[in-house]
């Protein structure tokens, strides 16, 4: 039995009349999440775990850099990606000075901000990208670069070191806005520590330095320069917490 109404011998078939608007909301309704998911979903960044973002869990991961086995707490982890575990060229971490713990609800204002007196340190643990020792870099790549080579004494055991002016006319020496800290660690090797220069145009100035954990690793740590005083107790504390991450360490006391 036919449905349709034959004219000679053709057929009309009936249309259903709930097709088109059928058609116009699934079209409406996949518009409508490809626009709520570009403004609300989501960024490729943050899938891939490469957007900062704290945890609270202190349930330890396993990373190996250049060999070496570090076993941080997860909340001493700044990017989802790192708490996968697994082969990596670097890790990013951050802990509260003085008492280098990880990140808690408590202190998310100073995990989270770049306020000029937060107490957060940051810590890159890193594939070593060159071979020369900071004895090396001083006398090759920064002393060349200073204004008056023999240096300004500090009164916090350190010689500070001025870099010469940036100007339209010159190309960068990669120091502008920077002053060099160098001195002697606890462990009798020399220190080069950088600094932003104290400005209105710098509004939250850090401190930064690169040490040589191994051959092959490296580690940077970085913290407001308010705290620049106090930086012998940052710098001990620092290498303590990082020797202390190695399981390789660990596994050998």
């Amino acid at each position: 039995m036919s449905n349709g109404y034959g004219f000679g011998d053709g057929e009309i078939k009936e249309e259903s009349s709930w097709r088109y608007p059928l058609g116009i909301f699934m079209a409406t309704l996949v518009l409508c999440a490809i626009f709520l998911y570009y403004y609300v979903g989501p960024s490729v960044e943050e899938i891939r775990g490469d957007v900062p973002s704290p945890a609270i869990t202190e349930e330890a991961i396993t990373v190996e850099i250049a060999g070496h086995h570090f076993a941080p707490a997860a909340n001493f982890t700044v990017y989802p990606r790192a708490r996968r575990g697994g082969s990596r060229t670097e890790i990013s971490l951050y802990a509260m000075w003085p008492t280098m713990n990880g990140y808690s609800p408590a202190h998310r204002k100073e995990f989270i901000g770049n306020d000029p007196q937060s107490r957060r340190i940051d810590i890159l643990i890193s594939k070593r990208s060159s071979t020369f020792d900071e004895a090396q870099r001083f006398e090759v790549l920064y002393l060349p670069q200073t204004v008056d080579q023999r240096g300004i004494r500090t009164p916090y055991q350190l010689t500070k070191f001025s870099f010469k002016e940036q100007r339209t006319s010159v190309p960068t020496n990669g120091y502008a806005n920077t002053e060099l800290f160098v001195g002697v660690d606890d462990d009798e090797a020399m220190l080069a520590l950088f600094c932003f220069m104290e400005r209105s145009d710098i509004p939250s100035p850090e401190c930064w330095r690169t040490y040589g954990y191994s051959d092959d690793v490296e580690v940077t740590y970085r913290f407001k320069r308010p705290y620049l005083p106090e930086w012998r107790a940052i710098d001990s504390e620092v290498r303590e917490f990082v020797a202390g991450l190695d399981q390789e360490i660990l596994e050998s006391q």
